[in-house]
């Protein structure tokens, strides 16, 4: 009985590249060439030397999926001036340093929309980002997410670079992976209709950020 349950839940798993191709669509759906969000940045914890800042900061996030990029405008972790942060086809600006986790939430963020907003290559774009990422794209499992059931891509492991899809509509759910200095870092998109609605940050572990953001506006010409 145990192994006719197995198979008949097996049976209703997709494997890996319907994955992708269904996930791919959803992104396709919901992503635009070209956007601007205004963004509500919540730090869990404040890092040490901020001090008039606060931990609520406004930003801006303006991305252009064609060319592979997209800038964060926010206040400094220091507080006073705006700063912007730029990730152009996966590489982080070192012109101004934003920390681990003004760079990890561009890299989670950026790379999803430009996977979705390129055009009639979402899927390849998305495979490219994911395998980027360390992401086995030939593995896959059954999940849970903050109680949602959902498909894990990736090597199994608490430290393997994984991507969430919804098991219920194929939704993106978040990333987890393992940044060069050996980082472990979480995106989780919080369930709902728009991609980047809701969004929370974790390190090793430990909740960094919450990010809101408003409807995209089409972008200043």
């Amino acid at each position: 009985m145990k192994t006719l349950l197995t198979a008949v839940v097996l049976s209703f798993i997709l494997s890996p590249s319907a994955l992708l191709r269904r996930n791919a669509a959803w992104l396709a759906e919901r992503s635009a060439a070209k956007a601007e969000f205004s963004a509500k940045l919540l730090l869990a914890e404040l890092p040490e030397g901020m001090k008039s800042a606060g931990n609520n900061l406004q930003a801006k996030l303006s991305i252009d999926a064609n060319a592979q990029g997209c800038v964060l405008s926010m206040p400094s972790l220091e507080g006073g001036l705006l700063k912007e942060y730029t990730w152009k086809r996966g590489v982080i600006s070192k012109t101004q340093e934003g920390g681990p986790e003004v760079e990890a939430l561009l890299v989670g963020i950026c790379g999803l929309w430009a996977a979705g907003g390129g055009g009639g290559e979402t899927r390849l774009a998305l495979e490219r980002f994911l395998t980027s990422l360390g992401i086995n794209l030939k593995v896959s499992e059954l999940s849970l997410l903050e109680r949602e059931v959902v498909y894990a891509l990736g090597e199994a492991g608490e430290r393997s670079p994984q991507y969430w899809i919804s098991k219920e509509d194929y939704a993106a759910r978040g990333l987890r992976w393992v940044d060069a200095g050996g980082a472990l870092w979480e995106l989780r998109l919080k369930k709902g209709e728009k991609l980047l609605e809701a969004m929370e940050l974790w390190r090793e572990g430990r909740l960094a950020l919450r990010v809101w953001t408003e409807a995209p506006k089409p972008p200043r010409k």
